[in-house]
């Protein structure tokens, strides 16, 4: 009976050790989550903010906070005060509840307001439905332009001729802008119910060859977008005429 006693005795004091044991690592875990030596002030957003934002405006409605983090996580360049946003815009998205990078932050955006590509001009154009792609494009996406020419010249002939050509194989659209009326953009609201309701604002990128060419054919002729599948890019076609059409 001693030894039994002795036994049960000891396994008690192991049990005792070991629950000691669990508590001060547990402790020991939180206390470095909890301070992870030193917490650092830093500044995380309470939205979502897409990619070149007023970042003065989301200072005016309040959607920044300061939270308190381990130094040991704090991303490089962080912003730790709001004051660091002011006057500024963000050249990539931001997500909500995220730390704030400096190196996305700056005074002046590449490209400015929409980005736009070196070498590239920005160039806005109206378009029915029909001819936008019934509304299915958004910025960030490309197109292939299509252009059509009525009476055009024939090369080596006196005939005129219509002819429609891939203006611009590749095209990205920097911004579409969907007027919030059901008519045309820029007429009335009497427009016959037959068309496709509404029309788009299209920006686009171009440089300043293609640009000067797009401008002649929204001038001269009319214009079609074509839009192209994710990461693919549009093919140079030559010019098609009636005749090759209609055999």
């Amino acid at each position: 009976m001693k030894g039994r006693g002795l036994v049960v005795f000891l396994a008690l004091i192991l049990a005792t050790l070991a629950t000691a044991g669990v508590f001060m690592y547990s402790r020991g875990v939180k206390e470095d989550v909890q301070t992870g030596g030193t917490m650092v002030p830093v500044v995380v957003t309470k939205v979502d903010i897409p990619a070149r934002s007023d970042m003065d405006q989301l200072i005016k409605d309040d959607q920044f906070r300061i939270i308190q983090v381990p130094a040991s996580v704090v991303v490089n360049g962080a912003v730790t005060s709001v004051d660091q946003l002011a006057g500024k815009n963000n050249s990539v998205a931001i997500l909500a509840g995220e730390q704030i990078p400096a190196a996305r932050i700056s005074g002046n955006v590449p490209g400015g307001a929409l980005a736009i590509p070196e070498g590239m001009q920005a160039i806005t154009v109206s378009l029915d439905a029909s001819r936008g792609v019934a509304g299915a494009i958004n910025a960030g996406d490309h197109v292939t332009i299509y252009s059509t020419f009525k009476d055009a010249p024939r090369k080596g002939g006196t005939v005129n001729e219509t002819v429609t050509t891939a203006l611009v194989p590749t095209v990205e659209l920097l911004a579409v802008f969907r007027p919030l009326a059901s008519s045309t953009f820029g007429g009335d609201e009497s427009t016959s119910s037959e068309q496709l309701p509404g029309s788009l604002a299209v920006t686009v990128a171009l440089t300043p060859e293609d640009a000067q060419r797009f401008v002649f054919s929204m001038e001269t002729g009319s214009v079609w977008f074509g839009l192209l599948p994710p990461d693919e890019s549009g093919q140079p076609m030559e010019p098609i005429t009636y005749a090759q059409v209609v055999k």
